[in-house]
């Protein structure tokens, strides 16, 4: 599996690399949007999926990513973390990437949050009677 990892703090981007890498991961690392995009345009879209935090210098944010990734790159899975977005709910065009995973998290969360998102709950199915 491969994942973008898109955060501006160093520190945090590092334990987070390294922990993706410890559970096998492959790993890209990206410190905002535009390079997020080098990123994925090197891979040709082929991420399957895409951690990104909300908050990142320059004109775009990890909203805007998220919503050029799900329009680019359809097959791609979106984790989404901010530290500034806690109890707020995702814009409604991105409710699919939702929850976010608020900041400081520990990285059992962020491991059971990947899970989630690479392996989506199955809808139940619905039985009808005849």
């Amino acid at each position: 599996m491969i994942v973008l990892v898109v955060e501006d703090e160093a520190l945090v981007s590092m334990n987070v690399c390294e922990f993706l890498i410890d559970q096998e991961f492959t790993v890209f690392a990206a410190q905002h949007v535009e390079e997020a995009l080098d990123v994925l345009h090197q891979l040709n879209g082929r991420i399957d999926l895409l951690f990104t935090d909300v908050n990142m210098p320059g004109e775009r944010d990890g909203l805007d990513l998220a919503r050029e990734v799900s329009i680019r790159w359809p097959g791609t899975r979106v984790l989404i973390t901010s530290g500034g977005l806690n109890g707020q709910e995702l814009p409604v065009d991105l409710r699919q990437f939702g929850p976010i995973l608020p900041k400081p998290y520990r990285l059992d969360a962020l491991a059971s949050k990947i899970i989630d998102a690479i392996f989506p709950p199955l809808e139940p199915i619905q039985l009808l009677a005849t």
